[in-house]
């Protein structure tokens, strides 16, 4: 499986610390963000990597090919976005023809955690079987299948119980059924006839299928939540719970600090 970073985020919240840098190029306990990001695929044994940039983008490149230079297993992909900052849908959209032919999984720069990101893989196989087998099943008992196809199983999003402003919607099941901002009120409802469901935090970190390409009918500068809020009404996108697991968003230098003295 390969693996996406999206590392192109200007990083305003980290502010004095990006002054002279990207966000991901920030030190935790010694290490760079994107190097604890590429440990850590390299643990999972995720051998390519795509990564896009946008500020200070040759200092990321002079990185990345150091790092290299260093890991000669691992080969690295810059997507460029230095003109245009593209957000996670628009970013993901450019990488397109190096993701075509299997599962990838989509790590945000500037997450620290202690999830598995191989269990996470494995827990997507066995959602991707379990979507086919019901495919399946339908058929033969003669029930119409949408669109004149089985229906696809798209993404896995590891997911977390936490306290935030916003939230991914799922059912029972473990499929996304909408989005909530807790904090304003707005919600955006994917399959408005589920009932009972559950709040759960983004990590940021997930496996995409990349049979969600030719179903991304936005262009530009768009986020892949509205991706996935779009395509969960016909489509399976399901939950993975981390809740067990350490996890950090380096947003600010306090959060910063936080992750520090758990990685100590």
């Amino acid at each position: 499986m390969k693996g996406v970073i999206f590392a192109a985020g200007l990083g305003t919240r980290l502010y004095p610390l990006t002054k002279d840098k990207p966000k991901a190029l920030v030190e935790i306990s010694g290490r760079t963000m994107l190097e604890h990001t590429l440990r850590k695929m390299e643990v999972a044994d995720i051998k390519e990597v795509v990564i896009n940039i946008h500020a200070f983008a040759d200092k990321m490149e002079n990185w990345l090919t150091a790092w290299s230079v260093r890991h000669p297993s691992m080969t690295i992909h810059i997507s460029d976005e230095r003109n245009l900052l593209l957000e996670t849908g628009g970013g993901l959209k450019r990488m397109q023809p190096l993701l075509v032919h299997e599962p990838f999984l989509v790590h945000n720069v500037d997450v620290l955690s202690k999830i598995d990101l191989t269990s996470l893989m494995e827990a997507d196989e066995a959602f991707f079987q379990r979507c086919i087998s019901k495919a399946n099943q339908d058929c033969q008992s003669g029930e119409a299948i949408r669109d004149g196809q089985s229906p696809l199983h798209l993404a896995t999003l590891a997911v977390r119980k936490a306290t935030s402003d916003r939230y991914f919607l799922f059912n029972e099941s473990g499929l996304l059924c909408g989005w909530e901002n807790v904090r304003t009120g707005e919600q955006k409802i994917s399959r408005p006839d589920e009932t009972n469901l559950q709040r759960f935090g983004f990590t940021g970190i997930h496996v995409i299928h990349p049979e969600l390409f030719p179903l991304m009918t936005e262009t530009g500068v768009f986020s892949i939540t509205d991706v996935y809020l779009r395509l969960a009404t016909t489509h399976d996108v399901c939950m993975y719970d981390v809740s067990d697991r350490s996890w950090f968003d380096i947003g600010s230098p306090e959060q910063l600090t936080m992750a520090e003295r758990e990685w100590a």
